[in-house]
């Protein structure tokens, strides 16, 4: 059933219902991590067209307020990640850090040959056997990151194995007798995603990632990872330290 609203003269009816769903989401009404009501509710809670609320949901989009999950429908915006990127860059740690639940799911692996580019980041001749771990890393099951980690067959082999049960590269490079590595180089950039990747961040394709490309060394300086992470521009912000 639709409430009696008092329209404002001379304010834009859509500006209105986003005036009146940023006091809901401030008052509590919708909580951090709340699903937001499907468009035709708020059609029939302001009487008003689908077009109307489309307009009045996308300004709490563009504001960031309210983030569209893929399939799912609109959520509240959580808290932004704050992510620093360092020598010592570990998921996990980060995100236990700010009191929140780290998981990071393998979504497939494959064996291949290095292409230019990997052999270069890798230091090993083109053509070299590597694995790829494309997997998308989680806080209190809210995706935030995609990444594709590439490393020497050679030097760790059956390493999908280990990653998928301790869900950890820093764990699992520690079976290999790893125990402590560091970040080379990070080059961060923007840009749009792919279809699978707004896919597995839960995102529309419109919204832009931060991609970063790393390359992660062991105690002796060898590179032992080359990876390439999207994080969601609306839930992580990186900090260079």
């Amino acid at each position: 059933m639709g409430i009696s609203m008092d329209w404002e003269a001379g304010l834009s009816i859509w500006k209105q219902i986003e005036k009146q769903l940023l006091a809901d989401i401030a008052s509590g009404v919708f909580a951090p991590g709340d699903k937001m009501p499907t468009e035709m509710e708020l059609v029939r809670r302001f009487g008003v067209n689908r077009h109307t609320v489309r307009r009045a949901m996308s300004a709490l989009v563009d504001a960031n307020v309210v983030r569209v999950e893929q399939g799912r429908g609109a959520f509240v915006q959580e808290q932004i990640l704050d992510y620093p990127l360092g020598a010592k860059t570990r998921f996990s740690q980060i995100v236990s850090g700010r009191h929140r639940l780290p998981d990071k799911r393998l979504i497939s692996s494959e064996v291949l040959k290095a292409s230019a580019t990997i052999a270069q980041f890798l230091d090993v001749k083109p053509g070299t056997r590597v694995v790829e771990l494309f997997s998308v890393s989680e806080a209190d099951g809210i995706p935030l990151a995609v990444a594709t980690s590439y490393l020497p067959v050679a030097r760790f082999e059956g390493i999908v194995e280990i990653f998928t049960q301790t869900k950890s590269l820093t764990e699992a490079f520690k079976h290999f007798g790893i125990d402590d590595y560091s970040r080379k180089t990070t080059r961060i950039s923007a840009q749009l995603p792919s279809s699978r990747v707004a896919s597995l961040l839960k995102q529309a394709k419109n919204r832009p990632v931060i991609s970063t490309e790393s390359v992660d060394v062991d105690s002796a300086g060898v590179p032992i990872e080359y990876g390439i992470t999207a994080f969601s521009s609306d839930r992580v912000q990186l900090i260079v330290e």
